[in-house]
């Protein structure tokens, strides 16, 4: 849990060391990495269920069924865990 606080700690004092001027890429490289983090840890929980895992994907993630991305993470789901 430290390691965690570590890294956004990080992150937090790099976007206060560069401000007043936008970095919109890596604010989205930023997000990107979260989620995928949190997927992979989704992934490694045996006790995580496809129906928290959609859930997670559609409600905090935002994603559409029918997304790009949304299919991407449900080809991980398939790959990692099996159909269900």
């Amino acid at each position: 849990m430290g390691k965690k606080k570590d890294i956004e700690l990080r992150q937090v004092m790099a976007e206060e060391g560069s401000r007043g001027s936008r970095h919109p890429v890596r604010t989205i490289n930023l997000e990107n990495q979260r989620r995928i983090r949190r997927v992979v840890r989704m992934l490694a929980d045996p006790n995580c269920r496809k129906r928290d895992y959609l859930s997670v994907l559609r409600e905090d993630f935002g994603l559409k069924d029918e997304s790009a991305e949304f299919l991407q993470y449900e080809k991980w789901w398939r790959k990692y865990r099996g159909e269900f």
